[in-house]
């Protein structure tokens, strides 16, 4: 299978993905398959690097960590200009040359992973099934419906095994019992105040666990398909999800 992965860096930067472990997206989406495209589209700040060597030198080990892991760089270089109030503005938009980018090099691919939450993707994604093509999107926040539903496959980066790893926890650990993992929720029984957590275990097979009302935060009732992080524990029933976190 030709597979395709392109990352709207800045998007995903913005709306939570700012850890993300491109190692990890890489092997989730391939699995034993070899890619055939993996892009990213990355923001950058020539009149800043001019002046920060900080930030300069901190970008270029960023760009050559991801060459290392496969990736192809696409550069917008961000753009200053007054507003209408007089203020300066800085301004970096890939998005039409991922869009672009994408549709050309569809032709060639069998399904292609799009990392972003712009709605603006929509049409592409139109475009791309009907030239035959599957189109899964990953993003964490400030998602727009128009993906979710028009993609294929909807996933959050959150709940990939590690894609965010857990803070203080080895990514070797994700799933074991006593270890920490992020799942969304998907039933919930308000009379009996109890519910189940779906998360992905390290094979990245669905898993199901239990978790009562009293767990969850500041008492606030849960939310179907919010994401949540928990730790994972065990009783003579089954998995049970305990201290858990709302996330979104």
């Amino acid at each position: 299978m030709k597979i395709g992965i392109y990352v709207d860096a800045s998007n995903v930067s913005m709306s939570g993905g700012y850890a993300m472990r491109y190692d990890i997206l890489k092997d989730y989406c391939l699995g034993d398959e070899n890619p055939t495209r993996m892009i990213t589209y990355l923001a950058y700040d020539t009149e800043r690097a001019k002046e920060d060597p900080v930030y300069r030198n901190k970008q270029q080990n960023y760009f050559s960590i991801l060459r290392n892991f496969g990736y192809k760089i696409v550069i917008k270089y961000i753009r200053r200009y007054i507003g209408e109030d007089g203020e300066e503005v800085t301004k970096s938009s890939s998005d039409l040359n991922m869009a672009l980018d994408i549709i050309l090099q569809a032709k060639n691919l069998d399904k292609i992973y799009i990392l972003t939450g712009d709605g603006d993707f929509k049409r592409v994604i139109q475009v791309l099934q009907n030239m035959g093509v599957r189109v899964e999107v990953i993003a964490f926040r400030n998602v727009s419906r128009d993906l979710v539903y028009e993609s294929d496959t909807f996933t959050s980066g959150f709940v990939i095994p590690n894609l965010i790893p857990v803070e203080d926890q080895s990514i070797n650990d994700w799933g074991r019992l006593g270890s920490r993992v992020r799942g969304v929720c998907y039933e919930i029984q308000y009379k009996h105040t109890f519910g189940f957590f779906r998360y992905l275990d390290v094979n990245m097979e669905p898993q199901p666990a239990f978790f009562h009302f009293s767990e969850l935060p500041n008492g606030y009732p849960p939310k179907h398909d919010g994401i949540y992080e928990f730790d994972l524990e065990k009783n003579e029933k089954g998995i049970l999800a305990k201290n858990i976190d709302f996330i979104y």
